[in-house]
């Protein structure tokens, strides 16, 4: 049975915000702050996510229980943060949970070779990398949380509700049917802003798909499958310094990044028309195995680029969790003024986390709609299409620049890798010259990835590699299916890819970094 829970307060503008991860949080506090600013309070802000509240645990419980993928806090996610509160939201809740790379070791085998430090850099560069930080997904969340709670918990224009999950949007009558996760009753709540901050499926696209002929989206995986484990970091692994693993097994990328408390978060991924295969040409089949001794054994003998400290540990982490694929989300637009509701972060640009900005997109998302609200005067008939007008060109440069500055062909890619390793040096030496590479200006504040994806368009990076990708997702699909039926062994090696997508989740900011 449902009831109606109606929030009543004068003039206030009821803000639903449906997602608890980054871009939400960042929005709840941007909101208020908005509050603050004018002579009188203007939005009810209700946060509501079906999870629980990670800001209520400590840093101790956390590591605990809800460790997550580690990521890079760039200057676009760092300058959104620091719009709150003058900049007491990342310096005091988020700045101490990161970890500031100096180096970039590249492992081939058992050789590493350091490829760039802190000091390879000028002042200019060192100032704009100051605040990038590798950062623990849930330690953010838990931060921002946290910062909700000490600042705002007692205000009544501020509502919390964790463990509650929206299963419907009403958006004739604008409001949402609520699931009480813990009573398991259900409620109808009305809105003036509906925020859908909900995920790569998110329900309140849905409203969008339903609502809009002309509203165009598309849902599916980065075509890599990747799993990552928490270790203890060996004596011989720089504390500060991130690590790319190329064939770390057979087949598979890596990338090897540091963590609080001493730790180095492993991941290693492969694409998918690679991973259906067993053997030499395709996944190692005791990667697959259910059993950890077979795993170690296997992880002992073929990973090279350093000793771990405990091989049983990593390998029961490895078969205690499923393989992870990440989705991709597209949209042509991002609002609705006939039904007042927007999306922003991983609802309307889920992505590859191989250029890692993800993340800092979705807090973009936040700032930019909070600055616009100032410069619109809260006038949502005018901030909604205006911020599909700003954030639009930013999701979609995201999700393509992460798909396809890298190319699933090895032998394209090795020559886009020599491409950029010359271009980046050829661009430092005669800078009028010669344009620099796309990777090299991705999670800079003073380039929007718009930018950083038309000087990839410039380039005819994009438009080859969008093809050579396509034509092996394609192929993959057809034999999949059953569409076309033929010998794998015949294609699928003549188009192997590099699985940099699915494991190597913020290379992006190493090569902006180490330039």
């Amino acid at each position: 049975m449902c009831r109606s829970d109606n929030h009543q307060d004068g003039g206030l503008q009821e803000v639903i915000i449906s997602g608890a991860g980054p871009a939400g949080l960042l929005l709840a506090a941007l909101l208020m702050q908005r509050n603050e600013e004018l002579s009188e309070p203007l939005y009810h802000v209700t946060l509501l996510d079906n999870r629980q509240d990670l800001g209520v645990l400590s840093q101790e419980e956390l590591k605990k229980k809800f460790r997550s993928w580690m990521l890079g806090l760039a200057g676009h996610g760092v300058s959104a943060l620091k719009q709150v509160d003058d900049g007491k939201m990342y310096t005091e809740y988020c700045q101490h949970v990161g970890i500031q790379l100096d180096s970039l070791s590249i492992h081939l085998g058992a050789k590493e070779m350091q490829v760039g430090n802190a000091d390879d850099l000028d002042e200019a560069e060192k100032e704009a990398l100051a605040d990038n930080l590798i950062v623990d997904r849930n330690f953010i969340v838990a931060s921002l949380a946290r910062y909700l709670n000490d600042k705002h918990a007692s205000s009544p224009q501020f509502q919390t509700l964790y463990e509650h999950k929206v299963l419907f949007v009403d958006y004739d009558n604008q409001r949402v049917l609520v699931h009480d996760l813990k009573t398991q009753e259900e409620s109808y709540r009305n809105y003036n802003l509906l925020v859908g901050c909900d995920g790569a499926r998110s329900v309140v696209r849905e409203a969008l798909v339903k609502r809009h002929a002309d509203f165009e989206m598309d849902v599916r995986d980065i075509f890599q499958c990747f799993k990552a484990v928490h270790v203890q970091r060996p004596q011989n692994v720089i504390p500060s310094s991130m690590h790319l693993l190329p064939e770390c097994f057979p087949n598979m990328q890596g990338i090897a990044l540091p963590e609080t408390g001493d730790l180095l978060n492993i991941s290693a991924g492969i694409p998918r028309h690679l991973f259906d295969i067993d053997g030499k040409d395709g996944l190692a089949p005791e990667l697959k195995s259910e059993d950890p001794k077979v795993v170690a054994q296997y992880v002992k003998e073929n990973f090279k680029a350093f000793e771990l400290m405990d091989y049983d540990d990593f390998a029961q982490q490895w078969v205690n969790q499923r393989w992870n694929r990440t989705a991709q989300v597209h949209c042509n637009y991002y609002h609705s003024t006939d039904i007042n509701v927007v999306l922003m972060g991983d609802a309307a640009h889920a992505t590859s986390p191989s250029i890692g900005m993800g993340m800092n997109t979705a807090l973009r998302d936040a700032q930019a709609f909070y600055l616009l609200l100032q410069e619109h005067k809260d006038d949502l008939k005018q901030v909604l299409p205006a911020f599909s007008e700003a954030r639009v060109k930013e999701g979609n440069s995201l999700t393509d620049l992460a798909t396809h500055l890298y190319c699933m062909d090895s032998k394209q890619q090795l020559m886009e890798t020599l491409h950029m390793v010359l271009r980046s040096k050829l661009h430092k030496w005669f800078p009028s010259l010669i344009l620099n590479h796309p990777q090299a200006l991705i999670g800079r504040v003073d380039h929007k990835l718009c930018d950083v994806y038309d000087l990839a368009m410039k380039l005819g990076i994009m438009q080859k590699h969008r093809a050579i990708n396509a034509k092996i997702r394609q192929n993959y699909f057809e034999r999949k299916t059953g569409m076309v039926v033929s010998n794998t062994s015949q294609w699928s090696w003549k188009q192997s890819a590099v699985a940099v997508g699915g494991a190597v989740a913020v290379a992006a900011v190493a090569l902006q970094t180490f330039k």
